[in-house]
């Protein structure tokens, strides 16, 4: 596989797979949990490259995964207390772990390649130039990462199919979904325990920054025309796959770094339909007031 087919297919992997689960995320107003659990799972990924001597192990994902779901489960209590409002729990937990992340970067891990940079932003050219390759033979399948991703973004299809119903009711009307006796805590904390391995497993091509772009900013488009929930999640793939597509394109011209340039195009995406959306909006009440009896 070459090194153009296999940045472009990473790029639009890797964006589909974020945006899947961050559709019920922006519905639910709960798009900055994507930026608690990215920042939070860096000791995650760095105990476990320290405990495996790679950031590719089973070990890392595992030690991350559960890292960012701590975020939740101490958000909800700090929450529950009744001592902390608003969003202040995420804010005193994330901050916390991406500081004991960083600390263990400088120190402890210096023997370990994790960039600082890669931290960030990720470094979705790099990823493509690796070694880790999955090969068939004769036959080179691309980045062993694009294989992860795919595999995640399967795990999350299947478990939305299953959970569609109570995810629904969970989304648009949490009271009613507890007043039916649906298991939404659980279904709940499955999503979030995805979330966080999308996260995780998109670390090293997007980073802990351009993770949330890629994972709020498709679905937000989406919302802006969809009016239904299969439309808005569709939709959503479609503006991810698009989106990375466009981005990877105008990187490969410029000279620029993909995943920064990926969420660049998402952002004038996001602000080219709210501007059309809006337009829109007002030609409607034009020809309202213009209708006769109006």
């Amino acid at each position: 596989m070459s090194l153009v087919v296999a940045v472009a297919l990473l790029a639009v992997v890797t964006a589909v797979t974020c945006a899947l689960p961050g559709a019920l995320l922006v519905l639910r107003h709960q798009s900055m949990l994507v930026e608690a659990m990215s920042h939070a799972v860096l000791p995650g990924i760095a105990m476990g490259a320290l405990i495996s001597g790679t950031t590719r192990s089973p070990v890392m994902v595992v030690a991350a995964s559960l890292m960012g779901l701590m975020v939740v489960l101490g958000a909800e209590q700090l929450r529950g207390s009744g001592l902390v409002g608003g969003d202040a729990d995420q804010g005193l937990v994330f901050p916390a772990l991406f500081a004991v992340g960083v600390i263990m970067l400088s120190t402890s891990l210096s023997k370990v390649h994790i960039s600082q940079g890669t931290v960030l932003t990720g470094d979705l050219n790099l990823l493509a130039l690796t070694p880790g390759r999955l090969v068939v033979g004769r036959y080179d399948l691309g980045p062993s990462t694009m294989w992860s991703l795919l595999a995640v973004l399967a795990l999350t299809s299947a478990y939305l199919t299953v959970f569609y119903p109570v995810l629904k009711v969970s989304t648009f009307d949490p009271v009613t979904a507890r007043t039916m006796g649906l298991p939404v805590r659980w279904v709940d904390l499955g999503l979030m325990l995805l979330v966080s391995l999308t996260v995780v497993v998109a670390f090293s091509t997007a980073g802990a920054i351009l993770v949330v772009a890629l994972m709020v900013v498709p679905p937000a488009t989406a919302l802006l025309v969809a009016r239904s929930l299969p439309g808005m999640i569709a939709l959503s793939l479609a503006v991810a796959a698009g989106s990375a597509l466009l981005g990877f394109w105008v990187a490969l011209r410029l000279d620029l770094a993909t995943s920064s340039m990926m969420a660049v195009v998402d952002g004038l995406v996001f602000l080219a339909v709210l501007l059309l959306t809006r337009g829109g909006g007002r030609r409607r009440a034009r020809r309202a007031l213009g209708a006769p009896g109006a």
